[in-house]
């Protein structure tokens, strides 16, 4: 398998010297704000957009001037381009990709339509599937064709979120045993958990890079904490090694003064014990239930809005006053950005 290179790339003002090495057998997301060019950079791998400057290699070959179809990948997104044809035919196209023979090729035909419950849909058009059936097709199609690397941009976004995190994990698993080098921009922050390493771009350039626990747990930007999770970002003031918000003030020794942000993930807010001293009186004004546990959102003074995690056993109803603790040594503090 091959390694992926960017080399020092610069699109207008899309991309601005991105220089990246994807390494062969491994899966990265990139991810990023709207307009932060995570499209443009995935374009630019596949051929569809040329760079102003810099190279992009595949192992040792500069691919930068390669057509698309030159290009030794197979890049694939949520639209299968083949509408006129049926299921059955969009398979069999895909398996004689590969050289194997006829008995071999129906073989691995019929094992990946049982994998992916795509039986009753074989002699199906493509244009008359649905989103989740499309999903599956194109998904068999790939492990068909088997590349040695793939450029996934959104392929699951039209699906719910339980139907796509369960494709997605079967997907990536089958791809990681076949040691395919992914690169994908995921359909929803559920899959970056698939991912080996996350690289979060903001307005053109690279934020961060790494494994998502780290960019999780210690984002170095506000675009970085988005794009990986829920996030609160609150307004504080730094006054000497005194931090004050409308969440409340504590200690701190920030590397810098005056204004900036605190970046603090919903969960790192506690509902306080019976008897314990709280550091914040919240509010209930909407909820939601998500992954085995209710996001609560509350407004701060300012019209902050604040979202906690709470347990799934917590009674929760629209105007209920809860007590919070909160460790502050798990938040992030950020200089605010220059105007």
């Amino acid at each position: 398998m091959l390694d992926v290179a960017l080399e020092h790339v610069t699109v207008d003002d899309r991309l601005r010297d991105i220089a990246l090495t994807f390494a062969s057998s491994t899966h990265t997301a990139i991810v990023g704000l709207p307009a932060s060019g995570a499209s443009t950079l995935l374009r630019i791998i596949v051929g569809e957009v040329r760079p102003d400057s810099g190279e992009v290699r595949i192992g040792a070959r500069s691919v930068t001037m390669l057509k698309p179809n030159r290009r030794p990948l197979l890049s694939i997104t949520s639209r299968i381009d083949a509408p006129r044809w049926s299921v059955g035919h969009l398979l069999v196209a895909a398996v004689r990709e590969r050289s194997l023979d006829r008995v071999d090729r129906r073989h691995e035909y019929e094992l990946a339509v049982a994998k992916w419950k795509l039986n009753d849909l074989v002699e199906r058009p493509i244009r008359t599937l649905s989103s989740s059936e499309a999903a599956m097709v194109q998904l068999a199609r790939v492990e068909l064709m088997r590349p040695g690397i793939l450029v996934a941009d959104r392929v699951l976004e039209q699906l719910n979120p339980s139907t796509a995190m369960d494709l997605a994990d079967e997907f990536y698993r089958t791809l990681r045993v076949l040691g395919t080098t992914v690169i994908s921009a995921p359909s929803s922050i559920g899959e970056l958990g698939l991912t080996d390493r996350v690289v979060v771009l903001d307005r053109g350039r690279v934020a961060q890079d790494g494994s998502l626990a780290a960019i999780y747990r210690r984002p170095t930007s506000e675009a970085s904490a988005r794009a990986t999770g829920e996030v609160n970002v609150i307004p504080v003031t730094v006054r000497g090694d005194v931090v004050e918000s409308p969440a409340g003030a504590w200690n701190a020794r920030p590397s810098f003064q005056g204004d900036g942000i605190a970046l603090a993930r919903p969960e790192d807010f506690s509902v306080a014990a019976p008897g314990e001293e709280s550091d914040l009186i919240f509010g209930i004004e909407e909820a939601t239930f998500r992954n085995g546990r209710w996001i609560a959102t509350g407004i701060l003074t300012g019209g902050i809005n604040l979202r906690v995690a709470l347990p799934a056993d917590f009674a929760v109803h629209k105007g209920r006053l809860i007590p919070l603790r909160y460790d502050s040594s798990r938040f992030v503090l950020l200089p605010a950005k220059p105007h």
